[in-house]
């Protein structure tokens, strides 16, 4: 098999998270995180641990914490801690060669150099030393700046999905 870089890209809140969790019961050897809504809240789930960390808290919880714990963009409050953990997954997930490895999501946050940077951009150049294949998740209007800040032009295949179905994934490899 040929490793590839995968992005899955679409809009934003179509079910791009729910999709990957379906598809990964079917899989043997995922490792990576995704980024599930869970009671209106974006949490960091790991794959492989199959735990949830909390990533988003609202503006009375943030009151609580000194600004630099806290990561803002737009409305919306991250905890610096969820990252870092998150960061520290991909890293050991990155080492055991897994056959898929997922990044759920690279966004307005990664762009901007925070989030799961600069984790994400160390992992790339690392890329050509591991087995495993790459799915990144990219919301569909940052999908041509993702590629262009990361240099992925000519070398990844996007996947749109087709009725929310994941099985030309696997079925493509």
């Amino acid at each position: 098999m040929n490793k590839k870089i995968i992005i899955y890209s679409d809009k934003v809140k179509s079910g791009k998270t729910t999709n990957l969790f379906r598809w990964i019961t079917k899989q043997d050897s995922v490792a990576g995180i995704l980024q599930p809504v869970v009671a209106e809240k974006r949490f960091i789930y790991s794959i492989v641990d199959k735990n949830l960390i909390q990533l988003q808290i609202d503006e009375e919880q943030s009151k609580k914490l000194a600004e630099k714990e806290l990561v803002r963009i737009g409305s919306y409050i991250f905890l610096k801690s969820g990252f870092e953990k998150a960061q520290q997954i991909l890293k050991r997930d990155l080492e055991k060669n897994f056959k898929w490895l997922i990044v759920d999501e690279i966004g307005p946050l990664e762009l901007n150099g925070d989030g799961l940077e600069p984790t994400f951009s160390e992992f790339l150049t690392t890329l050509h030393n591991i087995e495993s294949n790459l799915v990144l998740v990219v919301r569909d209007k940052l999908l041509s700046e993702v590629i262009k800040k990361y240099n992925l032009e000519d070398k990844f295949e996007l996947w749109k999905p087709a009725l929310n179905d994941l099985q030309n994934l696997t079925e493509n490899l």
